[in-house]
């Protein structure tokens, strides 16, 4: 019930503050002597669109202020707060505040908290009920027909389980729509799906294909490089005056003289053997390897191409040529 209504600038009202007893409340007055003032605030206060003409002259805004005693109001108050980000009654003290100014600035609050006009506006349906010749009247929506038949009935439980059936039916709807596309789009989406498919069945992609295409591009496009580092490397090796391997062998001399002296430099000159050996290896290495490089401009291209596609492919449907386990996994039972 309401408990306190307080208008502050409101037409000819200055300051009033209202305090209403359980029971019936009776207000009685000549015409003119504000009746329709006190009725007007509570119609404001319960989210009726505001007038500007209505701001007591001279004054820059007025305001009308409300408490609900809610011990006994059947409706879902605590639900109905909580969905819309409202603070809770306090001892089943609902606390409703509006105000406005001459430049049309609306404000309006629950329990302190600042809401929209239509939320007060359908808070004020379950508060209080306006019968006069015209004013609302909440008997006349068919949602509060059905709703005293309900109680009438005591279906209220009933009425609520019907109500979650109603909303998971909705929200089942939904999914289903966001599940079903029309059938042009399922056609493009095919489309794209079986192009898709042809470009990677056409690639014959092997999995690690893409680490040795690449190693073999790097090698492709520094044959020429590599050519000349290899051969250098043999010259270095080779049989001039300043190789490797002719100073080795005048090594190999001077230590065989040393050997001739001194009988325990034997161990020197098998050093020297096994240097030379893998003098000799290195150098057999070295000549196979550069016969392998092969500056071809032709297999360059061939290599180049296959590795754009790679990357093409891989940048469209994933990182790694390595097969989707763990797709294969979640099918699985």
């Amino acid at each position: 019930m309401l408990t306190t209504l307080r208008i502050k600038n409101l037409a000819l009202v200055s300051d009033l503050t209202l305090e209403l007893q359980p029971g019936c409340n009776v207000i009685t007055g000549e015409t003119g002597a504000g009746k329709s003032i006190i009725l007007g605030a509570l119609n404001l206060v319960l989210g009726e669109r505001a007038d500007r003409t209505l701001i007591r002259s001279g004054e820059e805004s007025c305001s009308v202020e409300a408490v609900f005693d809610t011990k006994k109001l059947r409706a879902p108050l605590e639900d109905f707060l909580e969905e819309n980000g409202l603070e809770p009654c306090e001892e089943h003290q609902l606390v409703l505040k509006r105000t406005f100014t001459g430049t049309g600035t609306n404000r309006q609050f629950i329990n302190g908290s600042p809401t929209t006009l239509a939320t007060l506006a359908t808070l004020g349906e379950w508060l209080v009920d306006m019968h006069g010749p015209h004013d609302h009247q909440s008997l006349l929506h068919p949602a509060r027909q059905l709703l005293i038949l309900d109680a009438f009935g005591g279906l209220e439980q009933e009425r609520e389980l019907f109500g979650e059936l109603v909303r998971r039916r909705a929200v089942l709807e939904n999914e289903k729509a966001a599940l079903v596309v029309d059938e042009k789009t399922y056609a493009q989406q095919l489309d794209l799906l079986r192009f898709q498919v042809r470009e990677i069945s056409a690639a014959q992609l092997k999995e690690g294909e893409d680490i040795e295409v690449e190693a073999e591009f790097n090698r492709a496009s520094n044959a020429a490089k590599l050519l000349q580092l290899s051969q250098a490397a043999l010259d270095a090796l080779g049989e001039n005056e300043s190789s490797l391997l002719t100073q080795s062998g005048v090594i190999g001399r001077v230590l065989a003289e040393l050997q001739r002296v001194d009988a325990g430099a034997a161990n020197l000159v098998e050093l020297h053997a096994q240097a030379g050996e893998t003098l000799r290896e290195l150098q057999s290495a070295l000549s196979h390897y550069a016969d392998k490089v092969d500056v071809d401009p032709a297999r360059l291209a061939e290599v180049e191409e296959r590795l754009n596609l790679l990357h093409s492919l891989k940048r469209k449907y994933g990182a790694t040529l390595a097969p989707d386990t763990t797709s294969a996994a979640r099918a699985a039972p």
